[in-house]
This record gives C-alpha cells, structure tokens and sequence, in this order.
C-alpha cells in the first residue's frame, strides 16, 4: 500500500496520535495532521482516504506492537506479561488518547466499526488464545462462568482507572487486579 519508509509512517502515526490527545478526533482535520506531520493532504488521502482510516491504522500500528503474545507456562504469567506498563509503552497522552478515541466512537460510526474490527478483535482473539491455552493446561475449566467476559474485564481498567481515580494504571495494579479479580473469576485462587 505504502511507498513511504517504516520510519516515516511512524512519524505519521506519531504525529498523529499526538494531535488526537491533544484536540480531539472530532476537531482534527486532515490539513492538521498534514501540517503537524510535513505531508500533504493529497498523500494522507491517497494512503488512508479518510481521518478515521489513518487514526485506526495509528492505533493498530501501535497497538499490535504492545500485546505480543508469551508462552510463560500459566494464565497468570501470560496476562502479566501482556498487560504489564512496560509493553504497553505508554506515556502522558494515552489517557488522553484513550479519551478522545472513546468519546469519538460514539459521534462517528466509522471510526467505531474500525477500532472494534482493527483494534479490539485482535486483542480478544490474543486473550482467547490465552484462554485456550490455560483450557489445555488445565488451569480452567472450559465451561468456566468467567470467560464471557474476560475480554471486558480486562478493558476495564484502562478505560476506567484514570477516569475514576486520576492515576494511570501501572503494573502494581494491574498485577493485583489480575490476581484479585480475573484469575478467580476464572476458578484460579
């Protein structure tokens, strides 16, 4: 699809995420993230053909890089490691971020049909692939009442978190929220 380097799509991404913190989806324009980003108008349409094409691609771009998956021989060890601060990379502006996506998902339909199908499904398909291996471990039973809604309860703390508390996660919390209420929602204790 692209002609541009793997270094300038990053800046792209970058840059454009940037501006989605700080103003907002419903505020960006595509002559912002031109200017922002030193790239014309015409190559962003050209390569996405909308803002809500070239922000889904930023977020997965970013996103599928953080949730590699880890084989550490437990349900508990694999969460950890997925979930852990340190992959994730974060910095100041993923809460905002995470904010605006949110609030942006309601107002436009195209945008929340994109990061359900380009964000979030991979990242349930990696959690039911953790699921199913601690199935084949042993580690939960296959009919466990918690799995409908493991995928939730682990969204929850990063939508939440700096909602209700004004702290972002780290891996403390999410570590003791792993333990004290996924896993036994699970039957792990």
């Amino acid at each position: 699809m692209s002609r541009l380097s793997a270094e300038r799509l990053d800046e792209l991404y970058t840059g454009t995420l940037k501006i989605v913190s700080m103003r907002g989806f419903d505020n960006l324009t595509m002559d912002e993230i031109a200017a922002a980003t030193k790239c014309s108008k015409a190559t962003l349409y050209r390569q996405w053909g909308s803002k809500a094409s070239l922000v889904v691609q930023a977020l997965q771009c970013t996103a599928q890089s953080r949730l590699e998956l880890a084989d550490t021989g437990s349900l508990r060890g694999d969460l950890r490691h997925m979930f852990a601060v340190r992959d994730r990379g974060d910095n100041d502006d993923g809460t905002q971020l995470m904010g605006a996506i949110l609030h942006a998902m309601k107002q436009d339909p195209e945008l929340a049909a994109a990061v359900r199908q380009e964000i979030l499904q991979p990242i349930h398909e990696r959690i039911g692939t953790l699921l199913q291996r601690a199935i084949n471990r042993g580690e939960i039973a296959e009919d466990s009442p918690g799995i409908p809604h493991v995928n939730l309860a682990l969204m929850a703390p990063f939508v939440l978190q700096v909602a209700l508390t004004g702290v972002e996660p780290d891996d403390e919390f999410l570590y003791g929220y792993i333990d004290g209420l996924v896993l036994p929602a699970l039957g792990i204790h």
